[in-house]
């Protein structure tokens, strides 16, 4: 990746409010044992090295389930704080907010 690292780019992740909770996967050809731990303790979910293997990618199903899950909870909380912004005259009130679409996931 030009102009950042793998493991800089993994650190603002974690280090993002809005981003942390999203899991993020290193995968590398890189068949180093220090760096692959490095990637784990900085909060990658999961090290996969390259040529991936259909098994690695099984390994994956649990990430996409989960982010699955929080997103559906994220969509339910939203529609509610919607549903809180009616106006005394019971007309909706138009809301403005930063909300964006987040990954399921991060490759790296």
């Amino acid at each position: 990746m030009p102009g950042i690292t793998g493991y800089d780019l993994l650190k603002k992740i974690k280090e993002s409010k809005n981003l942390k909770d999203i899991p993020v996967v290193i995968m590398s050809s890189e068949n180093i044992p220090a760096r692959i731990n490095r990637c784990l303790e900085e909060g990658a979910e999961e090290f996969f090295l390259k040529p991936v293997q259909l098994a690695d990618v099984d390994k994956l199903k649990p990430h996409i389930t989960r982010c699955k899950s929080k997103e559906r909870d994220y969509n339910i909380n939203k529609r509610k704080r919607n549903d809180d912004c009616v106006s005394p005259n019971k007309s909706r009130m138009k809301m403005t907010n930063n909300d964006h679409e987040l990954p399921s996931f991060v490759l790296i």
